[in-house]
């Protein structure tokens, strides 16, 4: 049995944030012209999703809370909304991905997300 081998395709953490690196996909777009089976992983995307996260964002505020540094007056007052970041990031990313389209009233009112001294 002639099995061709899998190609792991592998962006590294914070090459580009804010969209898809697009040389992954050309290269698996090539691949498979080529008839290459192939997978694409972007760990820029899956260390931000673990991160901001209502469980990253809990041992977020646990690591700061358990080294002695001097926090700004807007770190502070991020500190005291810790619950509300933390109840309100899973929706906030899925509404990001698109997979809660609703949110966005919620997200215009006032009333939904934390927020930091910038707003006042």
């Amino acid at each position: 049995m002639n099995v061709s081998p899998k190609v792991l395709l592998v962006t590294p953490p914070f090459t580009q944030l804010n969209t898809p690196y697009p040389a992954m996909m050309y290269l698996k777009g090539f691949l498979n012209t080529k008839g290459v089976d192939s997978v694409q992983v972007d760990l820029s995307l899956e260390v931000i999703l673990e991160i901001f996260s209502s469980r990253g964002l809990h041992e977020l505020f646990q690591q700061v809370a358990a080294r002695e540094i001097r926090l700004s007056g807007n770190a502070r007052r991020i500190f005291a909304l810790q619950e509300e970041y933390e109840r309100t990031i899973d929706a906030v990313m899925a509404f990001l991905q698109g997979r809660n389209r609703t949110l966005a009233y919620s997200i215009c009112e006032s009333y939904f997300l934390p927020r930091a001294s910038r707003f006042e």
